[in-house]
């Protein structure tokens, strides 16, 4: 996962209202192991918790109209993944470039509930070699 930047634009913010570094965050978000809750909101968009209590956040005040393939936000004690760009109010830390949700594969989507799911970092660099060109 590629955080902050462009792909997650409410990084700072979100790091700045618990009273952490963006880095802290990152770490904190990337040291847990979760499960996938239920699958829902749009084909394959995973509810995965639980994040560590010091970066539940409540979701945006106002969604966004859009938000990009991949972006992994936070909104309460849970963290998702938007499988297809779409409307959304969870606060985006960063972006995946695992495609979770595609019609062409014989089973469409990735995850299933109960299953787990862990973020490793990566920087622009490598999303874009495994993504292709950046958002």
């Amino acid at each position: 996962m590629w955080y902050g930047d462009e792909a997650g634009p409410d990084l700072l913010d979100l790091a700045q209202s618990v009273d952490l570094t963006a880095d802290a965050v990152i770490a904190l978000h990337a040291s847990v192991t979760y499960r996938v809750f239920m699958l829902g909101f749009s084909p394959g968009f995973p509810y995965l918790g639980r994040v560590p209590d010091r970066i539940a956040v409540p979701r945006l005040a106002t969604p966004r109209t859009r938000v990009e393939a991949g972006s992994v936000g936070i909104a309460g004690p849970q963290t998702g993944i938007y499988p297809q760009s779409s409307p959304g109010g969870w606060r985006i830390i960063g972006r995946t470039p695992v495609r979770l949700f595609a019609l062409d594969r014989p089973h469409p989507f990735l995850l299933a509930p109960g299953d787990r799911v862990r973020f490793v970092p990566i920087g622009k660099e490598e999303f874009t070699s495994l993504n292709g060109p950046t958002p």
